[in-house]
């Protein structure tokens, strides 16, 4: 157990008495010296180690090695990175990968950035069920592991990447290339006033969004992987 797992874990809420056990036993294969860590080692072999326990003697340890624990947010980002790098190892089955991730999307209080696991959460189970997404172009069945390596590597560059406050208000246009905020178009009688439509219908005119640049209909907007890929490829 690495303490940045450790760390991420621990910030998500999902460490248990285990993981500090392991961490602290990694740390003796390591020839580290300390007898905190070590007693904290030796409770792994206890069939239920106390967690107040545990916890003394995590910060005995940490204290011992002048380690400081990251903040919840960087926690999180650490966490994050570390569980992508094994999606895209092989060493975590994708579909477990993007079930935990997808948990830091209200573990950070709605921190945008994290609801791309979200979006992928709900379209993986669309096309397991239905053969149909909403938020990830190009996603199958058939391809799902290989698009959630994809996904994973691409989340990486984000969070390395310096974002715009509104990124997600943000749309990639496929056919002239604009990024940029969309435009909305009214498709539903739009040569009648809106006020008129409304009295005569009861209901606002359908509106589709479009490239502020070439009116092109529907372009890729920042919740989709490949909105997310022209975006990237422009600032390269």
């Amino acid at each position: 157990m690495k303490f940045e797992l450790l760390t991420g874990k621990r910030a998500l809420g999902s460490a248990y008495s285990k993981d500090y056990t392991e961490w602290a036993e990694s740390l003796l294969y390591e020839n580290v010296e300390s007898e905190n860590v070590a007693i904290l080692a030796s409770m792994g072999y206890e069939r239920a180690p106390d967690s107040e326990e545990v916890e003394i003697y995590f910060q005995k340890s940490l204290k011992d090695l002048g380690l400081i624990l990251p903040d919840e947010k960087e926690g999180l980002k650490i966490y994050a990175k570390a569980l992508c790098e094994q999606i895209i190892s092989g060493d975590l089955d994708t579909e477990k990968g993007v079930s935990i991730l997808e948990s830091f999307y209200l573990k950070s209080d709605y921190e945008a950035i994290y609801s791309i696991w979200d979006a992928l959460s709900e379209d993986l189970w669309m096309v397991n069920d239905r053969d149909g997404c909403i938020f990830n172009s190009g996603l199958t069945a058939e391809n799902k592991g290989e698009y959630i390596k994809g996904v994973a590597a691409q989340f990486t560059d984000l969070l390395e990447t310096n974002l715009p406050d509104r990124f997600f208000c943000l749309c990639a246009c496929p056919e002239c290339g604009y990024i940029g905020e969309n435009k909305l178009e009214v498709v539903d009688k739009p040569w009648l006033p809106d006020r008129l439509y409304r009295l005569i219908y009861k209901r606002g005119q359908t509106q589709r969004a479009i490239c502020a640049n070439c009116k092109r209909p529907f372009p890729n907007n920042m919740s989709d992987y490949e909105g997310r890929k022209q975006y990237l490829s422009k600032k390269c």
